[in-house]
C-alpha cells in the first residue's frame, strides 16, 4: 500500500479550512480532544494513501462539484466522528497555530512510528526463509548502488541529485523507499524525489512515465519515502529518478541532506515467472 503522501493530506486540510469560518472564543462541545483529532488524520492520510497509486484520490478532489470531506467518510464513520464535528475541530485548530503545528508534528511523529515498524517487519521478511512455498521469491530488491549518502562531508558522491538508473527485470510492481532528511540551509528549491520508468524511443529525452513525486520538506525530520508504480509496458528498459531532485538544478551551492535505506523493490504480478 502507497501511503506516505501528508503533504496532500495537509493540503486537503488546508484548502477545507481556506473555505471555513474563523472560530471565536473557546472549543465548542463538538470540537474534538487533540489525541482523538490526531488519532483522525494518521487514519486519514492511510485511508488517502490506499487511492493515491491509481491517482483515484486526484481526480477526486479535482472535481469542484464534490465535498472533500465526503471522500474521508469511511474514516469518520470508523472513529465515530460527524462531518460537522470534523470541520469544528479543523476550523478551531488550524486557526491557533501553535496547536496546528504541534498536531501536525504528532500526526508525522506517529507515521514514522509506525513506518519504523513495518520497515523492521519488511526486513524480518527477508531475513527469515519462508515455511511453505517460497513466496519471497517474487519480490527482489534490485538497488545495486550505495544506500547511505550524507550531504555535506561524503566526498565520494559526485551528483548533488542522487540520479540513478537501474534495469527492469520485466512487469509488475517497482516500489522505491528511502530515509531522507533535508535540513533547513539545503539549496534545493522545490525539493522533491522523482521516479519514473524509461526507454529510448528515438527522442532527446525518451520514453518518461512518471511514479506519483514526493515532495520534500527542508525541516531537518527524517521521513519514509515510499514512491510504487505497476509497470506494463513491456517496451520499458529502466527505473530512473533522482532522490534529491529541485528545480534550481545549475545552481551552485551545497547539499545539506541524509539518505539512508535506499531499495528498490521488485514485486512480480501472479503467475508470471521471470526467467
Amino acid at each position: 500500500m502507497h501511503i506516505f503522501h501528508i503533504v496532500l493530506l495537509f493540503s486537503l486540510i488546508a484548502l477545507i479550512a481556506a473555505c471555513s469560518s474563523h472560530p471565536k472564543g473557546p472549543p465548542g462541545r463538538d470540537v474534538m480532544r487533540q489525541s482523538d483529532f490526531i488519532d483522525l488524520l494518521v487514519d486519514m492520510h492511510y485511508y488517502e494513501g490506499i487511492y493515491s497509486v491509481t491517482g483515484s484520490v486526484t481526480s477526486y478532489i479535482s472535481n469542484p462539484e464534490e465535498d472533500t470531506v465526503d471522500f474521508y467518510g469511511p474514516v469518520l464513520q470508523k472513529h465515530g466522528v460527524t462531518r460537522e464535528s470534523f470541520r469544528k475541530s479543523l476550523d478551531y485548530y488550524s486557526y491557533n497555530p501553535p496547536q496546528f503545528e504541534m498536531i501536525y508534528n504528532r500526526v508525522i511523529d506517529e507515521l514514522s512510528r509506525r513506518l519504523a515498524k513495518a520497515e523492521m517487519a519488511i526486513e524480518e521478511d527477508y531475513a527469515s526463509p519462508p515455511a511453505t512455498a517460497d513466496i519471497t521469491a517474487t519480490r527482489r530488491n534490485l538497488w545495486n548502488l550505495d544506500n547511505t549518502y550524507i550531504f555535506p562531508g561524503d566526498g565520494n558522491v559526485d551528483d548533488r541529485l542522487l540520479s540513478f538508473r537501474i534495469p527492469v527485470v520485466g512487469p509488475g510492481t517497482y516500489t522505491f523507499t528511502a530515509q531522507v532528511r533535508l535540513n533547513e540551509d539545503d539549496i534545493a528549491e522545490d525539493p522533491r524525489v522523482s521516479i519514473w520508468f524509461w526507454y529510448d524511443d528515438g527522442t532527446e529525452e525518451g520514453y518518461v512515465d512518471e511514479f506519483r513525486r514526493y515532495t520534500l520538506r527542508k525541516d531537518g525530520r527524517l521521513r519514509q519515502v515510499t514512491l510504487s508504480r505497476q509497470l506494463l509496458d513491456s517496451d520499458v528498459t529502466h527505473v530512473e529518478g533522482r532522490i534529491l531532485d529541485m528545480s534550481n538544478r545549475d545552481d551552485p551551492g551545497d547539499r545539506s541532506a541524509e539518505v539512508n535505506n535506499i531499495r528498490l523493490i521488485y514485486q512480480e504480478p501472479p503467475d508470471h515467472d521471470v526467467r
